[in-house]
């Protein structure tokens, strides 16, 4: 006798519960996420094993072996451009602190190039941090409610563009913070990539520059002095550019917002 109760069929299915829908779904949004931490620990536990510092331990390193760093490079310039980029990538995907020290080095080896190689390296860093923010805090933040929040995010999207540009040419604010707050805040990725690929332009020809000039001394194994990237006639710039980038931002943000354009009203149905 077969079994007629719909219930007891093997091939009927049911729809998991809500909840396990959205745990899963909030899984895999954070996964990506516990992979940049975890690979921050990671590298940094291996900076202290191998007692790699981006400080001035690290000029010195390099005032001992900058002829053979030079010549390597001379001869596998392909390779060393390319596990430069790579290696620069990861250190602002992974938000490593001293990522500074890495544009200095780009201009130490590489030169005048060193402005190309560092801007597309940070921008691809900063694309990979601001999709994985996206994914995984834009709900979040979208959730949370906070006032504050909501007002941030009604300034910020009336100019998007330029209040980005100002803060990366801003060289006060974290480059990892500015990287996730436009995530949070329901940026699109072109007027991201754009802004991020301009408003680091100035800050990386100061570096290289900087670096081009440590080159010089790093050749004669005198280590560099590194006070010279707090002098002011350095940011000054920097900081004016930044404000100039400000000023439409503020203008459109005062500007009131555009209200939805009102449906035409439907003819009335005969009765």
């Amino acid at each position: 006798m077969k079994n007629t109760n719909p219930d007891n069929n093997s091939g009927n299915s049911f729809p998991p519960e809500p909840s396990m829908v959205d745990g899963k779904s909030a899984w895999r949004r954070f996964l990506p996420v516990g992979v940049l931490v975890f690979g921050l620990v990671v590298i940094l536990a291996l900076m202290w094993r191998y007692d790699i510092r981006l400080d001035e331990k690290f000029w010195i390193r390099m005032a001992d072996h900058h002829d053979i760093v030079e010549d390597w490079t001379r001869q596998n310039f392909l390779i060393a451009v390319l596990g430069f980029m790579v290696i620069y990538t990861l250190a602002v995907a992974f938000s490593v602190p001293g990522a500074v020290f890495l544009t200095l080095a780009g201009g130490v080896i590489f030169g005048w190039l060193g402005v190309l190689i560092v801007v597309i390296s940070a921008t691809l860093g900063a694309l990979l941090v601001f999709l994985v923010a996206r994914g995984a805090m834009a709900d979040v933040f979208q959730r949370s409610g906070s006032s504050f929040l909501v007002k941030l995010q009604g300034g910020f999207d009336r100019s998007p563009f330029f209040w980005l540009l100002a803060l990366r040419l801003m060289p006060v604010a974290p480059f990892w913070v500015v990287n996730i707050i436009p995530a949070m805040l329901g940026m699109r990725v072109v007027p991201y990539v754009l802004a991020t690929l301009i408003g680091i332009i100035p800050g990386s020809l100061v570096f290289v520059y900087t670096g081009i000039g440590f080159s010089e001394v790093l050749a004669d194994g005198v280590v560099p002095n590194l006070s010279v990237l707090s002098d002011n006639r350095i940011f000054g710039p920097i900081l004016a550019l930044s404000l100039l980038a400000v000023i439409p931002a503020l203008i459109r943000s005062r500007r009131p917002a555009k209200e939805p354009a009102k449906e035409p009203a439907k003819e009335k149905e005969n009765t």
